[in-house]
């Protein structure tokens, strides 16, 4: 007694920090908020049940006073007091369309949770199980020389089987556009003839790697006449993380060397470029099918690549193009189709054609930078000198850096379709003392 006597002072100051750190938890962490039940079952958390007798009110108005809803207003309707995270309240935009749910119907249905809250509703757990193993094998595809280790979905995904309301209950088409594009009523286009991923994408202003994403085909991928091509970028309310182990030969890529000789005419190939070959293993994640992340565990060279060799004149010439005089003297970086050319806003010119084909720089110089750079996905900028500068935007891989001295026609990335493209191309911009100019007047 007499302790407790001694310490009061200590005790109450106890308890005081006791009081304010519940009041933090109940009106910090936590907020007060009204459960609302519907026959007894909690549908949703509002901030303040006037809100909920409003929204029930207009419900009776649009139905012109239908005896359901009369029902519901007196009967079916209920609050609990509750304390939650303000995440957890329902916005009021959403009331109306909530309670019209939970006032229709209910029957015995399966709801796929994650982390223990309902993501879709099907007819039945035979269904949703179905729905799941088909998503993981959608999302675990193999390369060749690959082999799965594991497949499982970012966090806890279960079935349980509860009372819905039956407008909630979706069909399998419907529930699977929900659960792999995000919603159940997704844009839709139809193949017409000529049509290629790539073109689908220019006609709808999008990325070719969001087709692929969201349609589970590849880039290359040849469309049937007719074929119903979803156009929604891919937004997944489960996500997939599949981990693999993946081996074989890969190419490498060879060099180019530019020798200068005053006695030679043009340019001349001395030595044809080969390449090489190396062995690759490696560990991998893919998050809905895409590669998220790759980690080499050995790598062994085969053979060595062999080295383009060209013996050029180093005189500086004028160089005929289809867009008038120009100057300089750069060779093409890469081969394909000009798929948009200079002009109009568009600071350079896009050779389409396949992913991971080899880009060579244009002229020899130093390259200024390499990395992502917004838009432009991998981005390589290289200075030849006089004023003279050439950029390779949306490339798959980089394969030199930054402070690095480069020959003409050395690899220095792959073309690819990273940053805002709409399919595997090369945008080539040059500038000179700082302006855009055509590639055109520059290429030869």
């Amino acid at each position: 007694m007499q302790y407790i006597i001694r310490n009061k002072s200590f005790i109450g100051n106890c308890l005081g920090a006791l009081l304010i750190l519940t009041t933090v938890w109940f009106f910090g962490i936590n907020t007060p908020a009204y459960s609302v039940l519907v026959d007894g079952h909690e549908e949703f958390v509002v901030s303040n049940p006037v809100l909920v007798t409003q929204a029930l009110e207009e419900l009776q108005n649009q139905e012109q006073g239908a005896s359901v809803i009369k029902m519901a207003i007196k009967n079916r309707v209920g609050y609990e007091k509750i304390f939650v995270k303000r995440s957890e309240l329902l916005p009021s935009i959403q009331i109306g369309e909530e309670l019209r749910f939970a006032l229709q119907p209910k029957v015995m249905a399966a709801a796929i949770e994650l982390n223990g809250k309902p993501v879709v509703y099907v007819q039945n757990k035979a269904i949703a199980e179905a729905m799941l193993n088909q998503l993981k094998i959608n999302n675990s595809q193999l390369i060749p020389g690959e082999k799965l280790v594991s497949v499982d979905f970012e966090g806890k995904v279960q079935i349980e089987e509860v009372k819905a309301s039956t407008a909630r209950v979706m069909a399998w088409k419907d529930a699977w556009n929900l659960i792999t594009v995000g919603t159940s009523a997704p844009q839709k286009y139809i193949v017409q003839p000529g049509d290629s991923l790539w073109l689908i994408a220019r006609k709808n202003n999008m990325y070719v790697s969001d087709i692929v994403q969201a349609n589970h085909v590849q880039e290359d991928s040849i469309l049937s006449l007719g074929q119903e091509i979803v156009l929604n970028k891919s937004q997944p309310l489960l996500n997939v993380i599949a981990k693999v182990e993946g081996k074989g030969n890969v190419v490498i890529p060879y060099q180019t060397q530019t020798i200068t000789d005053s006695s030679v005419s043009g340019a001349q190939v001395r030595t044809e470029g080969q390449n090489g070959e190396k062995y690759v293993a490696y560990i991998a994640t893919k998050r809905n099918g895409e590669l998220e992340k790759r980690d080499v565990s050995e790598e062994k060279i085969l053979q060595e690549a062999v080295d383009r060799v060209v013996v050029r004149n180093n005189r500086t010439y004028q160089v005929a193009s289809r867009g008038g005089g120009g100057s300089g003297n750069l060779d093409w970086p890469i081969y394909g189709s000009i798929t948009q050319g200079y002009g109009g806003g568009h600071t350079g010119i896009d050779i389409a054609g396949s992913r991971g084909t080899t880009i060579g720089a244009a002229d020899s110089g130093t390259v200024t930078f390499a990395g992502r750079e917004g838009g432009y996905g991998n981005f390589v900028i290289i200075n030849h000198g006089n004023g003279v500068v050439t950029r390779y935007a949306h490339c798959d891989s980089i394969l030199v850096k930054e402070g690095q001295q480069v020959s003409q026609g050395q690899a220095i990335a792959t073309r690819g379709s990273t940053g805002r493209s709409t399919g595997p191309h090369l945008h080539f911009e040059v500038l000179q003392n700082g302006t855009f100019r055509n590639p055109l007047n520059y290429l030869h």
